[in-house]
């Protein structure tokens, strides 16, 4: 099974290969107490960017970059070393490192456009 360490809690977890990365730092953040994990609003139609880490280590250890997703990172401006949580499934050992929830342009657009 692979493993996934979440910075900067140093919380390890094992996985079945295959796994959503947001599921697996969703089970992770139960284990601690503050926020550690934001998480997706949008339901994974990559809107939010909410899920966004960043791979510290094994980015080849995941699934393939959606067009969807590539487009919301370059949409926020993110890395290329950023994943959007949701979309990236687990097939090898990584690290990833969770940022510090911030409020993301899904939310931000859509009040935008229904305030010109």
């Amino acid at each position: 099974m692979p493993q996934v360490i979440f910075l900067p809690y140093d919380l390890r977890l094992d996985v079945p290969r295959g796994t959503s990365l947001l599921a697996a730092a969703d089970e992770v953040a139960e284990m601690v107490d503050d926020d550690f994990f934001l998480g997706e609003l949008c339901e994974g139609r990559h809107e939010c960017g909410n899920c966004c880490v960043e791979i510290v280590e094994g980015a080849d250890a995941l699934s393939p970059m959606t067009d969807s997703e590539r487009r919301l990172l370059a949409e926020l401006g993110r890395g290329p070393d950023t994943r959007a949580a949701c979309t990236a499934r687990i097939c090898g050992d990584l690290t990833v490192r969770i940022p510090n929830p911030v409020r993301h342009a899904g939310r931000d657009r859509a009040q935008m456009q229904s305030h010109p």
